[in-house]
């Protein structure tokens, strides 16, 4: 965060960097910890969305011995919420709007790899990370 300019030190500036930081980290353990440089496409896609699936379950309810976080270690906001803060962030101007619109491309991948639209709402356990990232 020391890198970051001065005016995303507090608010909702610096709760978007922080989720967006956190959910890069989160695409780079399910991608296998190669470093989350990029969305897989086609059948790359397509199969790390089967994993996932997989891994997850059918249940679309929270996970029922709450181990599956709903809010990422390294952000201040829940996942429903961030979804909030991605919305607000892409109604402003300059940084913040391409941040807000950062996030919803990230929202609208891990729906994608969760099974649709809205289906991201809590992050795997470790251990099912690490099948994930395994595959």
């Amino acid at each position: 965060m020391a890198e970051l300019p001065p005016v995303a030190t507090d608010g909702p500036e610096e709760e978007g960097v922080e989720l967006f930081l956190a959910l890069c980290d989160y695409l780079d353990e399910l991608h296998g910890g190669i470093g989350f440089d990029r969305v897989f496409t086609g059948p790359e896609r397509s199969a790390l969305a089967d994993v996932v699936r997989r891994v997850r379950g059918r249940s679309v309810v929270p996970d029922p011995k709450g181990e599956r976080l709903v809010q990422p270690v390294n952000a201040a906001v829940t996942l429903v919420e961030g979804r909030a803060l991605a919305a607000d962030l892409e109604g402003a101007e300059g940084w913040q709007r391409e941040l807000g619109l950062a996030l919803h491309g990230l929202y609208s991948y891990l729906d994608q790899l969760y099974g649709g639209p809205g289906a991201f709402t809590e992050l795997l356990t470790t251990t099912e990370r690490d099948r994930v990232a395994s595959r």
